[in-house]
C-alpha cells in the first residue's frame, strides 16, 4: 500500500517543495487559505489531492466537509441551490482555493439581494437598470448545447460550457440583457482545449499543423469533431457569428484553440447562442480575477505573433481578434469589492468573511 506523503508550509515538517513550484500569487493564496483554516478549525485534518488520493496538503479539507468552502450564513442556501439546478461541484471543491467556491462566496449574495447587486453591477454593466436573475453554472437553453455539439449527458458545471456567473439584467430601454462573466481565482490561464490536452502524441502534432486561415474546413482536421474521444462538436460552424475573425490568426502556427483561447470562444459561443435565440437584445462575456494574479493574463507563445507589446494582457489579445462591438472586459476583484465597499454596510458579516477568508 502507497504510504500517506504530507505536503507542508515552509518551516514546518513534511515535504516543502511542492509549495515553491507554486508562483508568487499561488503562494500567497495558499498561506491566507491554511491560516484561515487554522484559525476557524485548529483540529481539523488536512484533506487529500482527488487527483493523487495519497498526497494531503494544508489548505485542501477532508472529505465530508463541502459545506465548510462557503460563507457559514449561507453556506446551507448554496448547497440547495446547486442540488435543486443539478450544478456538479467540481472535483477539487474542498480545496480551499477552488475557483468555484470563490465565485459563490463573492457572488451569491448579489443573487439573494438583487437591489444590492443591482447598487453594485451598474457600475460595471453600462445601463443596468435591475438584476432580473443570476445564475451560477449555467448552460444555457437545451436548444444550445445541441447547437454546439456538446454532449447530453452532460450538465452545469461539467462537460459542457458552464458560465461561472450568468447575470441577468434589464437596461434603460427595457432591453433584456445576459451578462456572461468567467471568474477565476488562482487558475494560471483560462484553460486549454481538452482534446489537445488529453491527447496522444499524433492528436497534438494535428492539432499544431491546423491552418485555420487555408483550410476551407478545419473541422475535418480537428479532434473535437472527428477525435475518438471528443467527437461532433459544432464549434467551427460559429465562429463568425460569435464575432471571432478566424483570419487574424493567419500568423499563429497550429489550432488557435489550443490553449486560453478555448475556453473563451467557448463562452463567445454561447453568448452568441443567446443572441441569435431571440431570448436576449444583448448577450456579452466578461472575465472577473484578482489584480495580484498576473500569470492569468500571460498569453503562451504560439500567440506571441498577436501581441502588440511584449507586456500585452492576454484578454487584450483577445480582442485583436474579435469584432470591436464584442469586445471582452475584464474587471477585477478590487474593483469589484471597492464598489461593495460603498454599501458594505447591506451586509457586514459576509464582507467581513470576505477579507478573513480571502484577505480581500
Amino acid at each position: 500500500m502507497t504510504s500517506k506523503i504530507h505536503h507542508t508550509l515552509p518551516g514546518e515538517p513534511g515535504d516543502t517543495a511542492w509549495f515553491y513550484r507554486q508562483n508568487k500569487f499561488e503562494q500567497r493564496e495558499i498561506q491566507c487559505q491554511v491560516a484561515y483554516k487554522r484559525r476557524h478549525w485548529p483540529d481539523l485534518a488536512d484533506g487529500h489531492s482527488r487527483n493523487r488520493p495519497q498526497h494531503y496538503y494544508p489548505h485542501i479539507l477532508p472529505e465530508g466537509n463541502e459545506r465548510l468552502v462557503f460563507y457559514p450564513a449561507f453556506a446551507d442556501e448554496v448547497q440547495r441551490y446547486m442540488e435543486r439546478e443539478r450544478i456538479a461541484p467540481h472535483t477539487e471543491l474542498l480545496n480551499l482555493k477552488s475557483s468555484q467556491a470563490a465565485c459563490l462566496n463573492f457572488l451569491f449574495p448579489l443573487r439573494q439581494d438583487r437591489v444590492f447587486g443591482t447598487k453594485v453591477l451598474r457600475h460595471f454593466l453600462s445601463g443596468l437598470v435591475s438584476i432580473e436573475d443570476i445564475q451560477f453554472e449555467y448552460t444555457g437553453p437545451p436548444e444550445a448545447t445541441e447547437g454546439l455539439g456538446e454532449p447530453r449527458s452532460g450538465g452545469r458545471g461539467q462537460n459542457r460550457t458552464s458560465i461561472d456567473t450568468a447575470i441577468f439584467w434589464r437596461d434603460k430601454q427595457g432591453n433584456q440583457c445576459v451578462t456572461l462573466a468567467e471568474w477565476k481565482y488562482t487558475e494560471r490561464n483560462y484553460g486549454r482545449c481538452s482534446a489537445y490536452g488529453n491527447g496522444s502524441k499524433d492528436d497534438r502534432t494535428r492539432c499544431r499543423s491546423l491552418n485555420v486561415t487555408s483550410d476551407a474546413d478545419p473541422a475535418r482536421s480537428c479532434l473535437l469533431t472527428t477525435g475518438k474521444r471528443h467527437r461532433d462538436r459544432r464549434y467551427w460552424e460559429h465562429m463568425s457569428a460569435s464575432g471571432i475573425n478566424l483570419h487574424a490568426f493567419q500568423r499563429v502556427e497550429g489550432c488557435p484553440f489550443q490553449g486560453p483561447f478555448y475556453q473563451l470562444m467557448r463562452q463567445y459561443q454561447l453568448a452568441a447562442f443567446l443572441r441569435q435565440s431571440g431570448r436576449f437584445d444583448r448577450a456579452e462575456v466578461i472575465s472577473i480575477g484578482f489584480s495580484g494574479n498576473q500569470s492569468l493574463q500571460r498569453s503562451p507563445r504560439q500567440l506571441w505573433p498577436l501581441r502588440a507589446s511584449l507586456d500585452q494582457p492576454l484578454t487584450a489579445i483577445w480582442n485583436s481578434v474579435i469584432a470591436p462591438e464584442r469586445k471582452l472586459r475584464h474587471i477585477t476583484v478590487e474593483q469589484l469589492l471597492g464598489v461593495v465597499d460603498q454599501y458594505s454596510a447591506a451586509n457586514p458579516g459576509w464582507r467581513n468573511y470576505i477579507l478573513d477568508r480571502y484577505g480581500a
